[in-house]
């Protein structure tokens, strides 16, 4: 068996396997990086709440704890037929089955000098390389009107204010921030970020990228001297690449079992799979953390020959965003909160989570 990835249904399958589940099965977990990243502690980290060792998980350690094999390495192409993998370093493997945890990869990178010039946070490894760059520059731009955009550029302003830096963080929005979240909650957000003193410029989208400035669709410039390129999720490459069954976007198509639509013994998870009866779900972690259980349950249930069983999405979740300076936005069915407290929320859920696999 072969686990592709480390993000949290994975973890959890590594969790199960400790407490003793498939004592006969030879599983293999690889990865690009030997840690795993937790990206809702990011901001936090950033803005210097977190060292990096509280925000990511020792992968080769966890692997070796519950006695299975660890590969530093990343998948290339998949061959369903063969049911072979080729890696990034030429090394192969046969699987009697695989599950993709890989996560997305960030959108609009065709559009022209973004990937000369923006500074990207996938694979999530970079982070700490990104903080480091970033702090000190003096003219410090993001581009991305989502939650990673926000988050962002909230901590980025708030480790700057403490260094004493006085130029403000730029932040780019091709439109309304948060604008799936509703009306009010986009003028929430809007107000907060202005408040904290973040340059905003909203409804005007990146349409090019320069060695020190972006171009905007209203024909306006904005000179940078670092480009944080934060544009929401886009599908992983490798689905396209080895000629799955994906949606219209590239993402792998998965039934409600979360198998592959062609592919039995092939499933996915998380942010890098398409839900063929709930296409428009959102990108959230949320979603990767309750399809767990699923995931371990039916491939164990593959392997012994049982009735799988099915994933069905919750609609409605808890959303806690970093806006800086100790304190969250808090979104859940139709509230809105915003404070200290709910940063404090927020902190105990991730640090709970993360303790778990650490």
């Amino acid at each position: 068996m072969i686990l592709v990835g480390g993000g949290h249904a994975h973890l959890y399958v590594l969790k199960q396997l400790q407490l003793g589940g498939w004592p006969d099965t030879r599983v293999t977990l690889i990865s690009l990086d030997r840690y795993q990243y937790y990206s809702s502690m990011f901001s936090s980290y950033v803005e210097g709440r977190y060292g990096l060792e509280d925000i990511r998980i020792d992968l080769p350690r966890l692997c070796d704890a519950v006695k299975i094999d660890f590969l530093n390495d990343s998948v290339e192409t998949v061959d369903p037929e063969r049911q072979e993998i080729v890696t990034s370093n030429g090394v192969r493997m046969n699987y009697d089955l695989i599950s993709f945890n890989i996560g997305s990869r960030i959108a609009n990178t065709s559009i022209s000098g973004v990937e000369e010039y923006a500074a990207l946070i996938k694979p999530n490894y970079l982070i700490s390389a990104l903080k480091n760059s970033s702090l000190k520059k003096e003219r410090l731009v993001v581009v991305g009107g989502g939650a990673s955009g926000i988050e962002m550029s909230l901590s980025l302003q708030t480790n700057r204010k403490g260094l004493g830096l006085k130029d403000p963080v730029t932040l780019i929005s091709k439109g309304p921030l948060l604008e799936h979240a509703g009306r009010r909650v986009t003028r929430q957000i809007t107000g907060i970020v202005q408040n904290k003193g973040i340059h905003l410029i909203q409804n005007d989208p990146v349409i090019s990228v320069h060695r020190n400035r972006v171009d905007l669709q209203s024909g306006h410039t904005v000179a940078y001297d670092e480009l944080l390129w934060l544009t929401g999720p886009a599908a992983p490459s490798i689905f396209r690449k080895s000629r799955l069954s994906t949606d219209a976007q590239g993402y792998l198509l998965v039934n409600d079992n979360l198998q592959s639509v062609v592919y039995e013994n092939m499933f996915g998870v998380g942010d890098c799979v398409s839900l063929q009866t709930y296409p428009f779900l959102h990108k959230a972690g949320v979603y990767a953390v309750r399809e767990a259980p699923i995931l371990w349950s039916n491939m164990e249930r593959f392997l012994s020959g049982g009735k799988l069983n099915k994933y069905r999405p919750q609609s409605k979740y808890l959303s806690i965003l970093s806006t800086g300076e100790g304190e969250a936005l808090l979104l859940y069915r139709g509230i809105s909160i915003h404070g200290k407290w709910c940063w404090r929320l927020k902190q105990y859920i991730d640090s709970s989570f993360i303790r778990k696999y650490q």
